[in-house]
């Protein structure tokens, strides 16, 4: 395990574990336990298909995942004993990671135990949410009043999240339906003048107690297919050249959206659209890649 460290700490930071900063050192420990996640997911697939629960859910309050997972892998005392011999506190690049900013309450814990105990019962398995750039919010007191700043939890957690560009999906906003009738009396309809959104997969991986199993929680990101618009660019208008992409970009922002007004109200019905059209377009095409 120490050597595992060392090489991550030297192929991504360039320094050894004496140089690192602590934060570096966690982040060297999140991809050595995903690296062993993702051999046990890969040996997984090799198998014979079996039926797969799909989970969906606004939210998954995961909480921290390095301990978790080292703990479910069987290597929490390899780790912690990597760590002390490298002159780290173990307790104190535990505690280095944010809690995942995917859910809020009640809700969002009973999924994540769902997700926990169908990897420990050796159960196929994926869950679905979207992936909130900012989460909910973070507490802060000023003067005695509650002040609530952006949660900007994937800084820390950007080590547990495997982009999974291929799976890309196409989502599509508005627009008008167009009905056309063939020589053999078959009518098509073409959606068409729609806006269009890209669903982006970023994967994190469960394991289960005992390392028998190893399932995915997939998040949506939401991009724009135009990231700038150049001729208004060229022309002076630098911000109406990035609405499109902002526009695309704020329905995964964060978790639940002020909804008291239509805006809010607009952003949560497009989250819950957007979320359940890119899982859909996944699962049939998933199915159809394996039966």
């Amino acid at each position: 395990m120490h050597g595992a460290l060392e090489d991550k700490l030297c192929s991504y930071f360039g320094v050894t574990g004496k140089e690192a900063t602590d934060e570096q050192v966690f982040q060297a420990s999140a991809m050595v336990i995903r690296e062993i996640m993702s051999r046990l997911l890969a040996a997984e697939k090799t198998e014979t298909p079996e039926k797969e629960v799909h989970y969906l859910s606004m939210e998954f309050l995961m909480g921290r995942s390095l301990m978790k997972n080292a703990y479910n892998l069987g290597v929490a005392n390899s780790l912690i004993g990597a760590l002390e011999d490298m002159g780290r506190s173990a307790s104190d690049i535990f505690e280095l990671e944010p809690d995942a900013g995917l859910g809020n309450g009640g809700l969002g814990r009973l999924a994540a135990c769902y997700m926990d105990s169908v990897a420990t019962e050796g159960i196929d398995a994926t869950g679905y949410t979207l992936c909130y750039e900012l989460g909910i919010f973070k507490q802060k007191i000023e003067d005695g009043r509650q002040v609530e700043v952006a949660d900007n939890w994937k800084s820390a957690a950007e080590s547990w999240l495997i982009p999974r560009y291929e799976d890309t999906v196409e989502i599509r906003f508005g627009g008008r339906v167009e009905e056309n009738w063939d020589y053999f009396g078959n009518c098509h309809a073409e959606l068409k003048d729609y806006d269009t959104v890209l669903a982006v997969p970023r994967d994190m991986l469960i394991a289960g107690y005992g390392g028998g199993k190893v399932n995915t929680l997939r998040l949506w990101e939401a991009h724009s297919p135009n990231s700038l618009d150049m001729y208004q660019f060229s022309e002076g208008q630098y911000v109406k050249s990035m609405e499109q992409r902002t526009m695309a970009e704020v329905i995964t922002k964060v978790l639940y959206p002020a909804d008291d007004h239509i805006e809010g109200k607009t952003l949560r019905l497009k989250q819950q659209y957007f979320f359940v059209s890119a899982t859909a377009q996944n699962i049939v095409r998933d199915h159809r890649r394996t039966w």
